[in-house]
């Protein structure tokens, strides 16, 4: 994989040529502490990883008007770009990012093995799922920008893992495709929508993720930044290689 100095440099050369729409970077409000996850001056460092679920998808750094983001594409393939950590989601209750995407699926169910697929999502995986190749299940929420065939708000099980893995409908259908938008969620409401109770552990799993492997037609997302906003400044090591 090139460098980041490399990867962005090239970005920002593009720029020139294209500059896809851009959010306004958001400010924590009084008493939030943020704490970053990624942002377009990390954006693919070393400690990511890459794993393609079915067939080859790509994620590479692009320019978003004056800043860089990571950008995912897929045709009939999936794949997850992912990070560890260690965050107390009762320390840090809410998570925040912003994301575009360039077109929908043209079919998706989030319920259906045969057509869940999605523009974009985000994981969040409390508790340590091994190694992503073979995970173990642990309780993840799927932030998902779906189509108008899920509901926004909806809670989808997944129809793989519906033990482990629960869908939170962010978006749904096409309104703002081609806009950097951003939102916002309390961790802990999710999860007591998806699996009941407060969560035991850590998040020990971020990701971001694209799947097209049952339309088999290319889609594209891009992620600008995504931040945890704590209530104290989370212990050391939050983020780790």
């Amino acid at each position: 994989m090139r460098s980041l100095a490399t990867l962005t440099a090239l970005a920002l050369l593009a720029a020139c040529a294209r500059e896809p729409a851009t959010a306004p970077e958001p400010t924590a409000p009084p008493g939030e502490i943020p704490f970053v996850l990624f942002e377009a001056g990390d954006a693919l460092e070393e400690d990511w990883q890459k794993f393609d679920i079915w067939r080859n998808t790509s994620f590479d750094l692009v320019p978003a008007g004056d800043v860089v983001a990571i950008r995912a594409q897929a045709e009939g393939a999936s794949g997850v770009l992912a990070r560890r950590l260690s965050v107390d989601p009762e320390t840090c209750p809410q998570l925040e990012w912003t994301w575009a995407i360039e077109g929908l699926p043209s079919i998706a169910d989030l319920s259906s093995r045969d057509a869940e697929d999605m523009a974009a999502a985000l994981f969040v995986a409390f508790g340590d799922p091994g190694v992503f190749s073979n995970p173990d299940p642990v309780p993840t929420l799927r932030y998902v920008w779906a189509t108008s065939t899920d509901a926004k708000g909806s809670v989808v099980p997944s129809p793989y893992f519906p033990a482990s893995i629960r869908s939170i409908v962010v978006r749904s259908g096409g309104e703002a495709v081609g806009q950097a938008v951003t939102e916002r969620r309390d961790l802990l409401s999710d999860y007591a929508a998806a699996f009941g109770g407060v969560p035991e552990n850590n998040i020990e799993v971020f990701a971001l993720f694209i799947d097209s492997d049952h339309g088999e037609e290319p889609l594209e997302a891009r992620f600008l930044s995504a931040r945890a906003l704590c209530l104290e400044t989370p212990e050391p090591p939050s983020i780790f290689d």
